[in-house]
């Protein structure tokens, strides 16, 4: 019987539902698999090493990968278009927590919060002026104008900033103001406040963010990045922040990931680090679930996949 790796956890009456659902198959954890068992496995749901495994195996029958994340640099993604095998990821389930966390990076700076911080650390005393401002009438440049960059762009637009989106031709998006490509970046990176990248990590985007792009800015906007950490060039960065270039950078992701204790980021007081936390949700588990259940329900009834598919040759 053809076999489904679980490699994330699931509730067990998810796995109950499926075995009788689809008694034909064999739903097995990532861990118990065997050598005996290679030859079996079709599917898998979730992150796991075992994946080069079978795709190395001379006898892999791999069809159909559903990943628990929306980015998919990680993977072989050359092996596995190789293999002819289909993958899923579960982009737009972090939307909306991303979008909250790029603005709450935005908040704690132009209302004083993280000036506060640094007084409540450092002299533990009132030190006035905290100069603050609003968000209201800013210029919002987003990277990326898919599902997270548009939950950003609503939001921000209804707390009054005026939202630039970049793309790959500059065609319309839902809830940005405007858009460009990323050949016209030019207008937009001198006027903006904000700069975030919510792009995915292809050869592309690896280091877009560096010393020519930070050198086109006027405004010494503040970075937030919340896409990939090797989209910023970290010494490219750390010089923008010393020449004024930039005013702040909020940064979710790094490069490398994690940071070495030792790495001058963590002593810079106008960057601030959060641990790959962004696109944490309640209940991740029972989110991601019903994407996967779509999809093989699919995939058992003609091979092909209803929601998610990723383009393994752009690579998102």
């Amino acid at each position: 019987m053809p076999m489904v790796v679980m490699a994330q956890a699931t509730k067990p009456e998810q796995r109950q539902q499926l075995q009788a659902t689809y008694p034909d198959w064999i739903f097995k954890d990532a861990d118990a698999v065997t050598p005996a068992d290679y030859g079996q496995i079709e599917v898998m749901y979730g992150n796991h090493p075992l994946l080069k495994t079978l795709l190395a195996q001379p006898s892999n029958h791999l069809k159909f990968v559903q990943v628990i994340s929306a980015g998919v640099d990680y993977l072989p993604l050359k092996d596995l278009q190789a293999a002819g095998v289909i993958v899923a990821n579960t982009s737009g389930i972090h939307a909306d927590a991303i979008s909250e966390s790029v603005l709450a990076a935005m908040l704690t700076v132009v209302r004083g919060y993280h000036a506060a911080w640094l007084n409540q650390r450092g002299t533990r005393q009132w030190q006035l002026p905290i100069t603050t401002s609003t968000l209201t009438g800013q210029q919002l440049l987003i990277y990326g104008t898919g599902q997270i960059g548009q939950s950003l762009a609503a939001k921000a637009s209804a707390l009054g900033m005026h939202v630039v989106g970049v793309n790959t031709t500059g065609h319309p998006a839902e809830h940005f103001h405007e858009t460009v490509a990323f050949t016209a970046t030019a207008a937009a990176l001198a006027t903006a406040n904000f700069i975030v990248n919510a792009l995915p990590l292809t050869p592309t985007t690896h280091h877009l963010f560096s010393t020519d792009l930070f050198k086109q800015t006027k405004q010494r906007p503040m970075l937030v990045n919340i896409g990939r950490g090797p989209a910023v060039d970290t010494a490219g960065l750390m010089m923008a922040l010393d020449n004024q270039q930039l005013s702040m950078a909020a940064l979710d992701v790094t490069e490398p990931e994690p940071l070495p204790a030792d790495h001058p980021l963590w002593q810079r007081d106008d960057v601030l680090i959060t641990p790959h936390i962004s696109g944490q949700i309640a209940h991740f588990r029972a989110t991601v679930f019903p994407i996967f259940a779509a999809n093989f329900a699919q995939f058992v009834k003609d091979g092909t996949l209803v929601r998610n598919q990723v383009d393994l040759n752009r690579g998102y």
